[in-house]
C-alpha cells in the first residue's frame, strides 16, 4: 500500500474538494501518513488527523445559504470584517482540546507571522489554535494574537505548504492546489459538468448573486479583498511549487467555487474526487 504525504491547499469554500480528495486516496488503497494544511486545508486535514471527518462532511454538505448567512458574525473592529466564533465553535465541538502531538499522524498547520513576515507551522499545541491562525484571512477574518505574534492565513505566503512533509519520508507527496487559473476559453469543464448536477440548490429570497456570478464591475469591498487575496495566492503557489514540486498534483479551478460559499460542499466534494481521479490516473509516479 503506497504511502502518502498529503498536502492540502488554501482557498476558501473550495477546501471542501480536500473532502473528495480524501475520500479517492482512500478508496484506491493509499495510506496517508502525515498532512500539512493551510487556511481550509488546515481544517479538513485537521478534521481527518482527529478522527472527524465523517462528522465535519455531514455538518458542512448540511449547510445552506441561510446557514452559511448566520454563520459569518460581523466585527465592529478594524482587523478583521469577522469574527469566525460561530464556525470556530462548532468546529471546536468536533475536536474539543484535541493536541495536535497527540495526533495518529504528523501534521502541520501553516500561518503567517505579520510581525516577523515569515511562515508559522503549527506542529504541537492545540489542533483548534492552529485551525483559527490559519484560516485567519487579512482584513477579512479576524487575526490571532499570540504572545509577541499576530497570525494570519498562511496562504499569505505558502497557499500550498509542501515543505513541512519533505521529511516524511512517504512513498509520494500529493498536493491539492485550489487556485488554478483554468482558460475561461473552454465552454465546457467538468467542474460545470459536475456543477449541473446540483443546479436545484434551494436559493434565499431575493438573494443576491455571488462573486462568480456576477461581473467585476458589481463587486463590492469584500468581494474585492477577497480577489486580491486570492490573486495573490495564485502567484504564490506558482512560485512555492516551483521549488517543491509534488509527486502528483490535483489541480482545482479556482473559478469553480466562491470564497465564502460553503452551502455549495457537496458539490466541491464532487469535483475534488473528480479532479483526484483524474490526477492518479495521469500521474507517471504511480
Amino acid at each position: 500500500m503506497p504511502t502518502v504525504a498529503l498536502v492540502l491547499g488554501s482557498g476558501g469554500a473550495r477546501g471542501n474538494a480536500h473532502i473528495g480528495v480524501i475520500q479517492v486516496l482512500k478508496e484506491q488503497g493509499f495510506d496517508i501518513i502525515s498532512i500539512s494544511g493551510c487556511s481550509m486545508g488546515a481544517v479538513v486535514g485537521g478534521m481527518y488527523a482527529a478522527g472527524k471527518l465523517p462528522l465535519f462532511t455531514e455538518w458542512v454538505t448540511g449547510l445552506s445559504r441561510f446557514d452559511v448567512f448566520r454563520l459569518v458574525d460581523m466585527s465592529l473592529l478594524s482587523m478583521g470584517a469577522i469574527r469566525g466564533e460561530k464556525a470556530y465553535t462548532i468546529l471546536e465541538e468536533f475536536v474539543g482540546d484535541q493536541l495536535i502531538e497527540d495526533l495518529p499522524m504528523p501534521y502541520t498547520a501553516v500561518a503567517t507571522d505579520l510581525v516577523k513576515q515569515k511562515e508559522v507551522w503549527f506542529q504541537s499545541g492545540k489542533l483548534m489554535d492552529a485551525i483559527r491562525a490559519s484560516v485567519a484571512v487579512p482584513g477579512l477574518i479576524m487575526p490571532v494574537t499570540q504572545d509577541d505574534r499576530f497570525l494570519v492565513d498562511g496562504g499569505l505566503l505558502n497557499p500550498v505548504p509542501i515543505m513541512p512533509t519533505v521529511a516524511d519520508q512517504a512513498d509520494l507527496i500529493i498536493a491539492v492546489n485550489l487556485n488554478i487559473n483554468v482558460d475561461e476559453s473552454h465552454a465546457i469543464t467538468r467542474q460545470q459538468l459536475v456543477r449541473s448536477q446540483f443546479e436545484d440548490t434551494p436559493e434565499l429570497p431575493h438573494h443576491k448573486s455571488t462573486k462568480s456570478e456576477r461581473s467585476h464591475l458589481q463587486w463590492n469591498k469584500m468581494e474585492m479583498l477577497i480577489q486580491c487575496f486570492e490573486t495573490m495566492q495564485a502567484t504564490m503557489t506558482k512560485y512555492k511549487m516551483a521549488g517543491f514540486e509534488p509527486d502528483v498534483e490535483v489541480r482545482i479551478n479556482r473559478d469553480v467555487c466562491s470564497f465564502f460559499e460553503l452551502y455549495r460542499a457537496k458539490e466541491m466534494i464532487e469535483i475534488g474526487r473528480t479532479a483526484a481521479l483524474e490526477a492518479l490516473q495521469s500521474s507517471r509516479k504511480i
